[in-house]
């Protein structure tokens, strides 16, 4: 069985508030190639929004967007399968292996034997950039936050996050933190209408297209991690040299409700083991008394410039 779709047919049905950039926004292609698998095609132009104020002068794509464009094909192909209402409300694993560069054009394979967990493989040329498992289901299920860990009395401190954070406009999206030693962190974001995944917010939206991006939610939670991680020297380049932290493993990421424009998203981000370069961090994102999602475990490691730029020229 062999299928294709226009660009545009897609994007007449895509949610119009996902992300800023327009690459991740719309794929260029969609093929179905047996009941359960599918192929995206999405092109990187070398001035893409995608790749603005992420890691400035060593621009890559952001793992979170490579997840946001997971959830929305992996939806898409659900409901053209006749699986309508069935939404992405986990992630059991989403491994990174090579980056995304300006310029990359990369292949998403999305398959499936049982409709409630959705296999992912991103490629490009030469290389696998990222594997997961998904969960599905047919909504979120609101969670009551009963933990303290939102209300924190920890003193804020509004310069950590532009001072430390190497990212730069429109991707920095932590507004102040709260620290609790070297082994926790609150990181707050407040989320308004005036942002650029609302741009084309209007009226008559209902709750569910008003919501915060995945993609958005996840590397705001990221960038907690890595201001907390940056106390722990993540950030210090081997010989004098430029080191950045990425993530190489997301697993557990567990959502359980909307975040919306007027909610103040409250990270609290622990540490679970911290190596020389590598670390794994855990924790939870609520707003006004909600929990917004659960993280088990975040992979995180230090990678020098250098080596970035050879695996982003890996044939």
């Amino acid at each position: 069985m062999a299928d294709s779709f226009s660009e545009a047919a897609i994007v007449n049905q895509s949610h119009p508030l996902l992300v800023m950039a327009r690459s991740v926004r719309t794929f260029s292609a969609c093929r179905q190639s047996g009941p359960r698998e599918w192929a995206f095609d999405w092109r990187f132009a070398e001035d893409d929004e995608a790749f603005r104020g992420h890691f400035p002068g060593h621009p890559i794509l952001p793992g979170a967007f490579l997840l946001e464009m997971a959830q929305r094909a992996a939806e898409h192909a659900l409901a053209w399968s006749g699986l309508l209402g069935r939404r992405v409300t986990s992630v059991s694993r989403l491994r990174f292996q090579n980056p995304v560069l300006p310029g990359d054009t990369c292949t998403l394979h999305v398959a499936w034997d049982d409709a409630a967990e959705i296999r992912i493989r991103f490629t490009k040329p030469g290389a696998t950039v990222a594997t997961g498992t998904f969960g599905t289901g047919p909504e979120l299920r609101q969670v009551e936050d009963t933990s303290a860990a939102s209300e924190t009395a920890l003193p804020p401190d509004p310069t950590v996050a532009l001072n430390v954070l190497p990212h730069g406009h429109p991707m920095r999206l932590v507004d102040r933190i709260a620290l609790d030693g070297t082994d926790r962190v609150i990181a707050y974001k407040n989320i308004t209408l005036n942002e650029p995944c609302f741009s084309e917010a209007h009226r008559g939206m209902c709750e569910a297209q008003l919501a915060y991006p995945l993609a958005l939610l996840v590397e705001s939670f990221a960038q907690g991690a890595g201001l907390l991680l940056s106390r722990r020297g993540f950030f210090a380049g081997a010989q004098g040299g430029v080191s950045l932290t990425v993530f190489g493993e997301f697993r557990g990421i567990h959502l359980l409700d909307h975040a919306l424009p007027g909610d103040r998203l409250g990270h609290d981000v622990r540490l679970l083991e911290c190596g020389r370069n590598v670390a794994h961090l855990c924790g939870q994102t609520s707003a006004g008394g909600r929990l917004i999602a659960r993280f088990d475990d975040l992979m995180a490691f230090s990678i020098g410039t250098k080596s970035l730029a050879a695996a982003g020229s890996a044939p």
